[in-house]
């Protein structure tokens, strides 16, 4: 071969090198995209006290954060910062778990969808320990990739979800709606939904049928009218919610509006672990008025809010009360929209009450305690506002 030849081969491998290294490894040379930081933090007043790491993620203004299993709720997690990582598409976190003779090495992989981190694949990679009599290893070692559809936000990832998660996401109940008109103009007002649940060697399926409008087992019929004062909806939709944080993802549905369409009254199907099944309107969800609904999954709070008709809003925070299986309310937050003014005192509920602005209980927004302000600018759920 000629000297020139040699040349030219070498400068053509030289650029194919130059544009592999450019495309595919120029992320580890830019500026960082996300921050992580990685504290503990001590949880009390709940029904346990417990200390845990939590996660936050930024990035151009927005800020998420993440609750991190514990040691014991994740058998023998090991997590330090160096289990957050950037790559090409946005972050990694890798989870480190399992004891004995049995370890697990999860992967969950986040990319940015309308402007939130959003999981969309997992890799695992799971080992059995064992050696022969010769002191050989012939253990087992599985792999496996898998898609997460549809992508969950980070802001859904509550601590529950993600042990669910990095438990067997392909168990987890899997939902689709086939009617043509889902997401659509309405054609008829029934919602199929079809549940699949893969459990041991077998498949379970649930049919779900949701009438819109005239439900006795609805919204409305659970307040003694079938038929909702003002419908208002133009498409078949529901959103998944782990409305009681045991990490399963429940059914949430707008079901119509109040009077005059003043407020959004919400339906839900929540998981039953036991029965492996979804039950629709439980009574500890009815026993809540589900309007204006928003829920921190993170935090493992919920929030709703009721407008009245003589000049306040009523607004609440709940728990979930994990032994009584139901709803504890936790705090009342009262809303004097012509004065714009809020008291969490009781007396101001009463609508002739007049507000005295020198109470010291009645306060201006900037002056409320922190978590009000949180359930105030939390984002809530509707689902549909006719006319959008």
């Amino acid at each position: 071969m000629r000297e020139w030849d040699i040349i030219r081969i070498m400068k053509k491998l030289f650029a194919i090198l130059t544009l592999f290294f450019t495309t595919n490894l120029s992320f580890l040379s830019a500026e960082p995209n996300y921050s992580f930081y990685l504290n503990r933090r001590n949880e009390e007043g709940r029904e346990y006290s417990n200390s845990r790491h939590w996660v936050t993620i930024a990035r151009n203004g927005g800020r998420w954060e993440l609750r991190l299993p514990t040691f014991d709720e994740l058998r023998d997690l090991d997590f330090d910062e160096n289990d957050i990582q950037e790559n090409k598409d946005g972050f990694e976190i890798h989870f480190h778990w399992g004891s004995g003779r049995y370890s697990h090495h999860e992967i969950l992989f986040f990319k940015e969808i309308e402007d939130e981190p959003c999981l969309f694949k997992i890799e695992s990679h799971y080992t059995e320990n064992s050696w022969d009599k010769n002191g050989d290893w012939n253990g087992i070692q599985e792999y496996e990739n898998m898609l997460v559809n549809p992508p969950v936000k980070i802001s859904r990832l509550g601590t529950k979800k993600i042990i669910n998660i990095l438990g067997g996401y392909d168990c987890l109940p899997k939902l689709i709606c086939r009617d043509s008109d889902y997401d659509k103009a309405f054609e008829d007002k029934i919602m199929h939904i079809e549940v699949s649940h893969d459990w041991g060697e077998g498949k379970r399926i649930q049919n779900l049928e949701y009438v819109y409008g005239r439900n006795p087992d609805g919204a409305f019929g659970f307040r003694e009218s079938y038929e909702p004062p003002y419908l208002g909806i133009k498409r078949k939709h529901f959103e998944l919610v782990d409305l009681n944080f045991d990490g399963y993802d429940d059914i949430l549905i707008l079901a119509g509006y109040t009077m005059n369409g003043a407020q959004p009254a919400y339906d839900a199907y929540f998981w039953n672990e036991r029965k492996e099944r979804y039950d629709f309107n439980p009574d500890f969800w009815k026993d809540i008025g589900p309007t204006y609904i928003k829920c921190d999954e993170i935090n493992r709070l919920l929030y709703s809010s009721w407008n009245t008709t003589h000049g306040l809003i009523y607004y609440d925070i709940y728990e979930w009360n994990e032994s009584e299986e139901k709803y504890k309310q936790t705090g009342q937050l009262y809303y004097n929209y012509t004065m714009d003014l809020y008291s969490e005192n009781q007396k101001y509920s009463d609508r002739h009450e007049e507000w005295d602005e020198n109470d010291p209980t009645v306060l201006e927004f900037e002056e409320l305690p922190a978590r009000w302000k949180r359930a105030l600018k939390y984002k809530h759920f509707v689902l549909d506002f006719e006319g959008n």
